[in-house]
């Protein structure tokens, strides 16, 4: 999906991912439109062309990158390290200044395509991670309750574990509940 920000490139942009083979769907509707537009057409890439990002399109991309992920690779004449840096924080995979031909858009858009998919691969598993740290912490936190009332550690731990096998539910489930339970 090729977003417009620089009206006077179109043509050219267009046919340079033409000529890399690529379909190219164009958006013209405002920002507010584009969450609506990206799930209809549901494309690979989504791709900006614009003389230099201004603070409202990175805010959009922002946006859109939290709502419809998509790797984003945007293409400007606008080679400032600062906005640069907005826009990779924004979510752009791939910021590229000062041109665009047909032999760079493959390798550019399977970059884009690459990156995001790390970074999703990355946000996963810091939320794996951190729900089996919350897990964790669920479960000692129940043990420190049961050995506050004069079970071992052990003993607190084989007490959470018995309740887990008989109610058919996680260990850090059941943590959870002892803990509600200890609080109200």
């Amino acid at each position: 999906m090729l977003l417009k920000d620089a009206t006077h490139r179109l043509e050219w942009v267009t046919q340079s991912l033409q000529d890399a083979e690529c379909e190219v769907v164009p958006f013209s509707g405002s920002l507010l439109e584009l969450e609506a537009a990206i799930l209809r057409e549901a494309p690979d890439v989504i791709m900006i062309d614009t003389e230099s990002p201004s603070r409202d399109t990175l805010e959009h991309v922002c946006i859109f990158c939290q709502v419809c992920p998509h790797p984003v690779v945007m293409f400007t004449e606008d080679n400032d390290t600062e906005k640069l840096r907005m826009a990779v924080r924004a979510g752009v995979a791939a910021y590229v200044v000062a041109g665009l031909s047909t032999e760079r858009v493959r390798p550019i858009l399977e970059a884009a395509i690459t990156r995001h998919e790390i970074q999703n691969e990355l946000a996963q598993e810091l939320s794996d991670t951190k729900a089996t740290l919350a897990d964790r912490e669920s479960i000692d936190q129940a043990k420190r309750l049961f050995i506050r009332q004069g079970l071992s550690e052990e003993a607190a731990y084989q007490r959470l574990r018995k309740m887990a096998m008989d109610s058919g539910r996680g260990l850090a489930d059941v943590a959870r509940t002892c803990l509600q339970r200890a609080t109200t």
